[in-house]
């Protein structure tokens, strides 16, 4: 029977460089994903109950979409890049300023995305529900010309 420890087993070192750690190339594009059905809260499943596969732009939409509903800070399992950061914009003096400070959040969050999806933030409007709730409507730009709008309700 072959010894599974070797006496005579030398340990080959290894210079840095000749290592490939896999973080050397920077992840950019449209990746798949696993589709999330905002409706259920849950992963979307088929009919044999396996998990649905997102294309790539869908699954930078619901990227872009929870960007949006994340409260920045709030998370910790998110990085202070992700998410708008509700509070400044509801505790804003007048509508017109805390319609710039979420402008400004919104343009900021979508950019930070770690894949280099989203090329642009080409606006924002706001319809005001009350003095604590707005919809608001990005049009965003995303790698490859693709042009999306993104609906939601911000709360505070």
């Amino acid at each position: 029977m072959d010894n599974l420890f070797p006496e005579d087993f030398e340990e080959e070192e290894l210079e840095l460089d000749e290592i490939d750690d896999g973080q050397d190339e920077e992840v950019i594009g449209y990746k798949k994903s696993i589709y999330f059905d905002e409706d259920l809260g849950d992963f979307k499943r088929d009919g044999t109950k396996k998990l649905v596969e997102a294309n790539g732009v869908d699954a930078w939409i619901q990227w872009c979409m929870k960007v949006l509903k994340t409260k920045r800070y709030v998370c910790q399992a998110y990085s202070d890049d992700i998410g708008i950061d509700i509070e400044s914009v509801f505790q804003a003096e007048s509508r017109k300023e805390a319609e710039s400070i979420l402008e400004n959040e919104i343009t900021e969050a979508l950019e930070a995305d770690p894949y280099q999806r989203t090329d642009m933030v080409k606006s924002v409007t706001f319809q005001w529900k009350n003095a604590d709730s707005l919809e608001v409507t990005c049009n965003v730009l995303g790698i490859d010309s693709n042009e999306i709008e993104l609906n939601t309700t911000i709360e505070r």
